[in-house]
Parts: structure tokens; sequence; C-alpha cells
């Protein structure tokens, strides 16, 4: 299935990258980053759009090492009307995967949200996480949910913080040097990761 996403994210990435042009300018900083790193690797972002995901894709180099990445996908409701009626028709669970999505298990328990990506990263694989778990709406970041740091503890994945910013007509997305979480408890290394992420979204 790696080689599938990989060349399905190739393919779309040129697609992506001329519709998202056509509605926005975007920026792009940091890349000088993403040099002598390689997976396993955890891409942590805040969530400010639906398509937050096409948007570090394409901001990663074409037919990136990066790919394909994979990312934690909610199925089980969305408060959108549009987005709710796409799940029950079964529609969006068919996008999530042919684009290498999969599901969070959201209510199940950290361990069981973390069980498949960990699978990922140690296959040396890119997992694209958003720690809020849902789209923050304004201006800085939500609350952060323990899932990435938990991941991140247990793979000993490094991490490569990202950082989405929103400022019509204009996406921002940057991202920051990478680093590993210190064995800290989870909660500790979710404020830790969270702190990361905040100094990156107001650089």
């Amino acid at each position: 299935m790696r080689y599938f996403y990989w060349f399905v994210q190739a393919l779309m990435w040129p697609l992506a990258w001329v519709l998202i042009r056509i509605f926005y300018r975007m920026e792009i900083k940091g890349r000088e980053n993403l040099k002598n790193i390689s997976g396993p690797l955890i891409i942590a972002s805040n969530h400010k759009t639906l398509f937050d995901g096409w948007l570090i894709g394409i901001a990663l180099p074409f037919a990136s090492r990066f790919f394909p990445l994979r990312f934690m996908t909610e199925e089980l409701h969305f408060r959108g009307a549009a987005l709710e009626f796409l799940r029950k028709a079964k529609l969006l669970k068919f996008f999530y995967f042919l684009t290498g999505g999969f599901p969070s298990y959201r209510g199940e328990g950290v361990e069981k949200a973390i069980e498949y990506p960990a699978k990922l990263l140690e296959k040396g694989g890119t997992v694209l996480m958003f720690p809020e778990g849902r789209l923050a709406r304004g201006d800085g970041l939500g609350a952060f949910y323990h899932g990435t740091s938990a991941l991140a503890i247990k793979s000993g994945a490094l991490i490569l913080p990202a950082s989405i910013r929103l400022s019509s007509p204009k996406i921002f997305v940057s991202f920051g040097p990478s680093f590993k979480l210190n064995p800290h408890t989870v909660p500790e290394s979710t404020e830790y990761l969270r702190s990361k992420l905040s100094e990156l979204y107001y650089a």
C-alpha cells in the first residue's frame, strides 16, 4: 500500500497545487528545516482548514522523500451538514482510502488511536498529525490532545513542526526545526509540543 499511496499523492500533488494557487496566494517558509531528516517522521501541524493535509503536502517538494503522507481522519461525526452528509454516504471514507487517511478511533482511548500510526512509523513512514484534533477557528491555536505526543514517545520518531496561518487571500505554511520529545509524561510532552507550534505560528 505504501507504493500505492506514494503514486496517488505524487499524481494529485500538481492538481492540488494548481487548485489552491487559483484561489489563494501561498507562502512557504522554513524549507531548509527539511534537509538531512528522514523517516520515521511525525509532521505535527495546527489545523485551520479542511484541506490542511494538502497544504502540507504541496509545501513539501514534489515527489518528496516524505511521501506518502498518512494522516488521521474523523469518521464518527461532523458538525458541518455537508461533511456529515458525505460521511453518511461513505464518500469521505472512500476519499480517505484513496489519499492515505486512517481512522482516529475517537472515544476508544489514546493507545487504540496510536496503534496503527505507530506501525507506519516502525516501517520508516511519515505520519501527519493535527494535535488539536479538529479545526481551530479564528487566530491562534486550540487545545491540544495527547495523541501526537503519545505517538512520538512510543515510536521515538522525529517531530517536524508545521504551522498553517491564514491571512486572506494568503496562506502561510511554515516548517520549524525538527526535534524529539524527551521521555517526560505525556501531558508535559503535549504542553512542550504546543509551545513549539505556538512559537512557529507567531514567528
